[in-house]
């Protein structure tokens, strides 16, 4: 089902656990030379590396598309995508493009960001604001982890 653009979206009461192992078994893919690919709970060095190099010691990986999970049309996802862009560059802070990536392709990747020098914090502001379900948080060691929206922990 489409939805309107400036229509909000709830959470809802709770997420399935087929909802739940979607995001644990998704690709997050971090679009710089060469490519990075992240899964959740599996330590990666490169992404460790990256964080040191920025100079920072957490990052998050968030999209705007499909709020909450409700699908909306590409276009209506490309401009919530460039709402995200232009919210982290007001932020003061620098992100790497990527995509969230089903492996199994039931669904279609996610356009996101690697939000470099971020915290815990900032990234439960990003899933309001944004109406996302869940981020990946990286720590320094470049651990992944989901950190889900407040309603759902």
């Amino acid at each position: 089902m489409n939805h309107d653009e400036h229509q909000r979206f709830q959470p809802s009461p709770s997420l399935l656990d087929a909802t739940r192992d979607s995001y644990r078994e998704a690709i997050y893919r971090i679009d710089i030379e060469p490519v990075v690919e992240m899964k959740i709970g599996e330590h990666n060095a490169d992404v460790a590396s990256l964080l040191s190099r920025h100079h920072v010691f957490s990052a998050v990986f968030v999209t705007a598309f499909n709020p909450f999970g409700h699908v909306l049309k590409p276009a209506h996802n490309a401009k919530r995508q460039c709402l995200l862009i232009d919210h982290i560059e007001r932020a003061g802070l620098h992100a790497l493009p990527g995509a969230g990536i089903d492996p199994k392709g039931k669904w279609t990747a996610e356009a996101s960001l690697f939000v470099l020098g971020t915290t815990p914090q900032f990234a439960d502001a990003l899933m309001q604001k944004f109406e996302q379900n869940a981020v990946v948080y990286v720590d320094a060691a470049g651990l992944p982890c989901l950190l889900w929206h407040p309603v759902y922990r």
